[in-house]
């Protein structure tokens, strides 16, 4: 008879045991959806980085897995074909998130699959240069002036920005006037497909179009040269000088009345 394993062994294997277990398809997607749409597309062309159809036919499946969980490991440590693919997108550095051995391998699956089945994953982004009439209509989503047609918040709500008037936009979020000097060639596709974990929270069921986050990135971009948005302080003197003049009167109003009781009070002669 074979002896009996110890059973914090049998305990310590139960809990091991989902962490080796590859992601199914559906969660693959979802990851890929997550952590990497932003800057890539599976047989919908380049954006930010390179359109990974076909990964598994130009790197191995170990080089990729590698890179995909820890590309600063690569990067800095002088690996050609890393150094390579950094000169060819201009510099822009794919960044750590955190991506798991058994995730990247599911990614890389995912790729797969979706490379010999000829189907697409996320949409390539728009290459031609921003008119005024996209700058405009940027600014109309941006204020909520434009619906987004997903039924999309206005960045407004969330967002301020230069050149916004008297309210001067949200405060959840940072201010956006200088978005396209911090993300650059990401910008529109940062929109697109946001990989902040609050955005992601409100716009994974009401999704921007290509076009309309290209609206909103040519709209940020044509103010990106200007001073972040200061905060308007009209509304709140004003309403601090309405309550104030409110008050006053009130006290006016309230002495004549009292008086005026005073006056019935006092005993006829």
């Amino acid at each position: 008879m074979f002896p009996k394993p110890a059973p914090r062994l049998v305990l310590l294997a139960t809990l091991l045991l989902p962490w080796s277990q590859p992601l199914g398809a559906q969660d693959a997607e979802s990851q890929f959806r997550k952590s990497c749409m932003s800057c890539h597309t599976i047989g919908a062309g380049r954006k930010v980085g390179p359109d990974l159809k076909g990964l598994g036919q130009r790197r191995p499946h170990d080089w990729s897995s590698r890179f995909i969980q820890m590309p600063s490991a690569q990067l800095d440590g002088g690996d050609a074909t890393a150094a390579a693919l950094l000169r060819e997108f201009n510099g822009t550095r794919m960044p750590d998130l955190g991506v798991t051995a058994a995730e990247s391998l599911a990614l890389l699956k995912l790729i797969d699959d979706y490379t010999a089945s000829g189907k697409t994953l996320g949409t390539a982004a728009i290459a031609r240069q921003a008119t005024p009439e996209d700058i405009r209509q940027g600014q109309r989503l941006f204020l909520g002036l434009s619906r987004f047609k997903s039924g999309a918040p206005a960045c407004l709500s969330c967002h301020s920005a230069q050149g916004l008037g008297g309210f001067g936009g949200g405060r959840l979020g940072p201010d956006l006037t200088g978005a396209s000097g911090k993300l650059g060639v990401g910008l529109v596709s940062a929109i697109e497909n946001p990989a902040f974990p609050t955005m992601q929270g409100v716009f994974q069921k009401t999704p921007l179009t290509g076009e309309e986050a290209f609206a909103v990135g040519a709209f940020l971009k044509s103010i990106a040269s200007q001073p972040p948005a200061r905060t308007d302080m009209a509304f709140p003197v004003l309403g601090i000088v309405g309550l104030v003049s409110g008050m006053l009167l009130a006290g006016r109003l309230g002495r004549k009345r009292f008086r005026g009781l005073r006056r019935n009070l006092k005993p006829r002669r």
